[in-house]
């Protein structure tokens, strides 16, 4: 299991880890897990709030930034899918030592969908200590530099162009291609978005399950908006949205994940919003 210390993350095993108990906090909301047979404390934070370290010790985390906004059209073009923000802390447990105090929890928002330039999504926060990037915006018809899909976590679909690239392959992958009227998918934590085709957008990337993090049935969570489409919407990647054939784009509705393309209507259409990230932190009582 990787440890990380005050945002090193250290390349020790379980076994070599000093000796260190878990600490106690509050904030957000609060509820009681059972992991591989341990009891824990898990704090939900849907939104900004503080974290407060009321005994210092051990806290497992798991960040998810916010999701990018879709793209939508003016006129001609179909929009990109948003992509997914970053997961941090469930490829390996990520555990800090935190000493008692408080510290800022921010709550990355997602990305509005648009008609014109890719809207990002924004970056969750524990303090300065550790961040999960989040996804790039899908790309409209606006002028050749809009019609490419921003980077990020996971990036952007493309709109009669190339798809983002991710920032870090690590935390998301890259958004699908774009032509005319099919936008490319937007990238998910778990797999890319897919290229759009004439009249078909492309599929958003799946997102990952963190069930095993936080117990309970399936949840995922960081998926790709799928791209805009002529005929034919880009179908929903695991957990997110699907790409629209006429009208805005869809919202996304899990957390980290990217707001689906649309294809323009009357007067055009913007995409659909991204959604906000998310911040988890767990301690053994």
């Amino acid at each position: 299991m990787t440890r990380s210390y005050l945002g090193y993350v250290s390349s020790q095993t379980t076994d070599s880890v000093p000796l260190m108990s878990y600490g106690t906090a509050t904030g957000g909301t609060s509820s009681s897990i059972t992991v591989g047979g341990e009891t824990y404390t898990l704090l939900t934070f849907s939104s900004d709030d503080n974290l407060v370290v009321s005994q210092a010790g051990l806290f497992d985390v798991l960040l998810i930034g916010g999701g990018g906004g879709g793209g939508g059209s003016n006129s001609t073009y179909s929009g990109g899918g948003g992509g997914a923000g970053a997961i941090v802390g469930l490829a390996s447990t990520t555990t800090l030592y935190l000493t008692a105090g408080t510290y800022s929890v921010d709550v990355g928002a997602g990305g509005a969908g648009s008609s014109t330039f890719p809207n990002d999504g924004a970056a969750s926060y524990i303090g300065s200590i550790i961040s999960a990037a989040a996804g790039g915006g899908g790309a409209s018809e606006y002028g050749t530099e809009a019609k490419k899909g921003d980077s990020g976590a996971s990036a952007g679909g493309g709109a009669d162009g190339r798809g983002g690239q991710s920032v870090d392959e690590t935390f998301g992958n890259d958004g699908g291609n774009g032509v005319t009227s099919g936008g490319g998918g937007g990238g998910g934590y778990g797999s890319a978005g897919a290229n759009g085709t004439e009249n078909t957008g492309g599929a958003g990337g799946d997102g990952a399950d963190i069930s095993s993090w936080i117990t309970g049935a399936t949840a995922y969570r960081a998926a790709g908006g799928g791209g805009g489409g002529g005929a034919t919407g880009g179908a929903a990647g695991l957990g997110g949205v699907a790409g629209t054939s006429g009208g805005n784009g869809n919202n996304a509705t899990t957390a980290g994940s990217g707001g689906g393309g649309a294809k323009s209507g009357s007067g055009g259409s913007t995409g659909g919003n991204g959604a906000a990230g998310v911040v988890y932190v767990r301690f053994k009582v």
